[in-house]
């Protein structure tokens, strides 16, 4: 049982003692005592669980007191009072004292029966009060996230729509061209067609994706054994002809062997490239750099123009739009690196280096290991 700290304002030191004799036959009160306003009001401010509080005070009265508590405090941390008074309380008295804030009356001569019984009866209702008031401020908290998932949310619908009208576009007029025109069904433009498809389907997969880590699963990986170095030049090869950024590659030479899901792999290195491309310097180089480290996969992928420090705390959060920008935002790409890089049993870090955005993706030789 918590120690529960009463305050005694009272002028007259007799009534003081006998209230203070009453209470010490409970050991969880600690009782604390002013002979004035101004020092009942520093005791109350400093936090007490309940105030007996005399209405004739030497400074103030008993009701002002409680105004200067309340304007002070605020309604939700002013402590239970009890008014207690030496003459006859008319119904004046306790109207003036219920509309201030006390919450009982008593008078001289005391009963200790009724004084205890009066404080233990404020304690619980004081303890049902807190309980309240902690569930609404659980629900004003959870209201105040749901609002700003829901804007979250509807900034990275914009985004999307935004991006996936590009290839959708793009494959749309293909195929219109190619439909009116027979002859113009040039592996160029079946090509076309091809890659444009790709990007909405790995736009739909990585949505999907990360709807399902969202609510608590994970990412399946396939792992087959495959050569590092023949994978990661024709990942990169691949890329180079997608983008206007020359793409630098530096590689261990070691013939490392690794036992992965290719296609989850892919996925992370056009995310992280992807974004490196979207959101860093126009046609400046890109550099991935991998090597092996204490029997893991360290791959390393910087570009000129650093995290924002607004986007850097929220790179992995599902959804997530830079208030910079409606459209160009940094939607599921990297929340699906952190994603696949955990499936993988590896983690992966965000930041800076001056100018440069960094990311740093640690995978083991196998997965799961």
């Amino acid at each position: 049982m918590r120690t529960r700290r009463i305050l005694i304002v009272d002028d007259m030191e007799a009534n003081r003692y006998v209230l203070r004799r009453i209470l010490s036959s409970e050991s969880n009160f600690q009782v604390l005592e002013a002979g004035t306003g101004a020092e009942g009001l520093a005791l109350m401010i400093d936090g007490v669980d309940l105030v007996i509080l005399d209405i004739n005070l030497p400074d103030m009265t008993g009701f002002e007191l409680i105004q200067k508590a309340e304007q002070t405090l605020g309604p939700a941390r002013l402590p239970a009072i009890i008014n207690i008074s030496a003459t006859f309380v008319s119904g004046k008295d306790k109207a003036t004292g219920l509309n201030t804030g006390a919450r009982a009356y008593l008078t001289h001569p005391i009963n200790p029966d009724e004084v205890l019984a009066t404080i233990a009866s404020l304690m619980k209702s004081n303890t049902r009060l807190e309980r309240v008031e902690r569930q609404r401020n659980w629900a004003e908290a959870r209201n105040e996230q749901l609002s700003k998932e829901k804007i979250m949310l509807e900034r990275f619908m914009r985004s999307f729509s935004h991006d996936l009208r590009s290839p959708l576009s793009a494959a749309v007029m293909a195929t219109g061209l190619m439909q009116r025109k027979p002859e113009r069904r040039t592996e160029e433009l079946l090509g076309v067609l091809q890659d444009n498809l790709q990007r909405i389907d790995q736009m739909v997969a990585n949505l999907l994706d990360i709807s399902h880590v969202s609510v608590g699963g994970g990412i399946r990986l396939i792992s087959e054994p495959m050569d590092l170095a023949t994978l990661l030049r024709d990942a990169v090869a691949n890329l180079a002809l997608q983008l206007n950024n020359p793409l630098e590659l530096e590689m261990d030479e070691s013939g490392a062997q690794v036992v992965w899901d290719r296609s989850a792999f892919l996925r992370i290195l056009d995310n992280l490239v992807g974004n490196a491309a979207k959101h860093g310097k126009a046609e400046a180089p890109i550099r991935i750099e991998q090597s092996l480290e204490d029997k893991a996969i360290k791959l390393v992928v910087t570009n000129h123009g650093a995290f924002p420090a607004e986007v850097l705390a929220n790179l992995a959060t599902p959804y997530f739009i830079s208030s910079q920008s409606d459209t160009k935002g940094w939607g599921l790409g990297l929340p699906i690196v952190k994603a696949l890089t955990e499936s993988f049993g590896g983690q992966v870090s965000f930041g800076n280096e001056g100018e440069q955005a960094r990311v740093e993706v640690l995978l083991p030789l196998a997965v799961g290991d």
